[in-house]
């Protein structure tokens, strides 16, 4: 993994943006989705080289001295976003374009990604540019998102990696609604909330659970980092999967000489929650935050299509 300590303004993100090579596969030239993909997205490379911008930009970019000035201190904030970026190492992305029910998917390892969308899905949105670029956005989240310790190569570790190696495996994947709202918190921030999506305008308006996924977790997690938390709270969420780990919110103590609370990501102590060791309070409490703050203030609304995709993607 590459660490970006460095990575510091919007400005530097380009120049740190990793330079995976990109394939496009289509499965069946005659089929009318890959007419309609060629048609709406006629760069697929520029398609996903902003797409991983922005990914970097939300994701992988530590807040400035900037960001933290413009918090609000009327909000209680017992951290304030820091931490150091470290980018996965995927080195490959194929598209593949198929035939298949659903929408998309991504699999592949650590290094090599593939990416399947649908090319019954691709047709059946053929006037909508930005419904494509909204889905490639989310799955080429999953190409570079953290989810658990990353696991060292078998001839790189010693005893005592192993015996950390053994440790991590017992360390609970996070749900996958939060994985799948931080894809959405993505294409979201990145100008691409399609038009079905409706964010929350009071606490019944939620979902039932914080965890629910898709664009119900992603507006949670975009409150977070614009009001409740600030700039980079997202992505220090991301790097604690990495450093730690999603240990839960029970309180889980183990034995050896790891620092106390894990404060510097490095130990395997579990002294505190994954949310109480980011924000100082528990996940459920944050929800109910959310919701009171949803009951007292009304949401503008989304702004949709505003950005610069569809000139980028439809423009000579």
């Amino acid at each position: 993994m590459a660490p970006l300590s460095s990575l510091a303004t919007s400005a530097d993100v380009h120049a740190h943006v990793p330079k995976p090579k990109f394939r496009l596969h289509l499965d069946d030239l005659r089929h009318a989705g890959s007419t309609s993909f060629l048609s709406r997205v006629p760069n697929p490379l520029l398609t996903l080289e902003t797409a991983l911008q922005a990914i970097i930009r939300h994701l992988y970019t530590s807040p400035t001295d900037s960001d933290r000035d413009a918090l609000s201190s009327a909000v209680p904030r017992p951290r304030i976003p820091s931490f150091s970026p470290s980018i996965p190492p995927t080195r490959s992305v194929t598209l593949i374009l198929r035939d298949f029910d659903g929408i998309a998917y991504t699999t592949g390892t650590d290094y090599d990604k593939e990416i399947h969308f649908s090319l019954s899905y691709i047709r059946a949105r053929a006037d909508a540019a930005c419904e494509l670029a909204g889905v490639l956005t989310h799955e080429l989240v999953h190409c570079y998102q953290h989810t658990s310790p990353r696991a060292l190569e078998a001839d790189d570790r010693d005893e005592t990696d192993a015996a950390n190696s053994e440790k991590d495996s017992n360390i609970p994947h996070p749900p996958g609604g939060l994985i799948e709202g931080i894809a959405d918190f993505v294409r979201l921030k990145a100008g691409l909330a399609p038009p079905h999506w409706k964010r929350p305008s009071s606490s019944k308006d939620r979902a039932e659970n914080w965890d629910q996924g898709y664009q119900h977790t992603a507006y949670f997690l975009a409150w977070l980092e614009d009001v409740r938390v600030g700039v980079g709270a997202v992505g220090m969420l991301n790097d604690r999967l990495l450093r730690v780990g999603y240990v839960g919110e029970s309180t889980r103590v183990t034995t050896g000489d790891a620092g106390e609370n894990d404060t510097d990501g490095s130990g395997r102590s579990y002294q505190e929650s994954f949310w109480v060791g980011l924000f100082g309070v528990g996940v459920l409490e944050l929800w109910e935050e959310y919701g009171e703050y949803l009951n007292d203030h009304r949401e503008e609304d989304d702004c949709k299509g505003k950005g610069n995709w569809e000139i980028e993607f439809l423009g000579p």
